[in-house]
């Protein structure tokens, strides 16, 4: 959440509040247009951070698994060249 926001909805709320003390409707509902547009730009700032996290996570835990995997296959390839070489015996 951006200070910028932040300041772009108290500015909204500013001009909403003016219309509706002098009765100037378009000045109102301007003022709840910049509020929304405002939050709408911090929740979508959220929003992609979260996703980034999330991104980051799921990337680790797929080298992590990978990892693994590679262990395992080795671990396996070991143990057939094993029985390989006992037969060349």
């Amino acid at each position: 959440m951006s200070l910028e926001d932040k300041i772009d909805q108290l500015k909204g709320a500013v001009k909403e509040g003016v219309g509706k003390i002098s009765g100037d409707v378009k000045a109102e509902k301007e003022g709840a247009a910049e509020q929304a547009t405002a939050k709408a730009k911090e929740v979508a700032e959220d929003a992609k951070k979260v996703a980034e996290e999330a991104a980051e996570k799921a990337s680790a835990k797929a080298k992590e698994v990978a990892g693994n995997v590679k262990d395992a296959l080795e671990g396996t390839l070991d143990g057939v060249k094993n029985i390989l070489n006992k037969d060349k015996e």
